[in-house]
């Protein structure tokens, strides 16, 4: 029997299919735009990478990526770097982006869970990324600064 939030983890990912989590990168943070979500489970249950949201507010991040994985999965596709998706953030696109340089420290209850669930170490990851209100990624360098450095890690692998 594990802690609570492992039980938590684990009956959740058996019932739904990927739980979403949200974290701050020090333990000393208070200020939200540090924090982060990110899916678990995804690996184990569809094989798919898992997703990563930085910035905005904790609900919200929770609803596109939970949204996110309903849209790859009504349309029967598996997420990977460089999709857009139309239905996560309303009234602008979401685009995925290759998350491999994200430090393993931000996928920490993914890494256990995947460990417990006998998966293939180190588990892929996409970043899940939001535009600026002209529709620009952090990827353009046409996008607002600010909303880049929300979506930007504070460290780097």
């Amino acid at each position: 029997m594990g802690s609570d939030f492992e039980n938590w983890l684990c009956d959740t990912v058996d019932t739904v299919g990927w739980a979403v989590l949200s974290v701050a990168p020090r333990t000393d943070s208070d200020d939200p735009e540090e924090w982060f979500s990110y899916s678990i489970g995804l690996t184990k249950t569809f094989g798919w990478p898992e997703l990563i949201c930085f910035g905005l507010t904790t609900e919200t991040r929770r609803h596109m990526i939970n949204d996110a994985v309903e849209e790859c999965r009504r349309k029967e596709l598996a997420p990977e770097a460089g999709f857009r998706l139309s239905e996560v953030l309303n009234g602008y696109d979401t685009l995925l982006a290759e998350g491999s340089s994200i430090p393993d420290s931000y996928f920490g209850s993914a890494e256990w869970f995947a460990k417990q669930s006998d998966v293939d170490l180190p588990i892929k990851r996409l970043q899940l990324l939001w535009p600026d209100a002209d529709g620009y990624f952090p990827d353009d360098n046409r996008c607002a600064e600010d909303v880049r450095f929300e979506q930007t890690p504070l460290e780097k692998s």
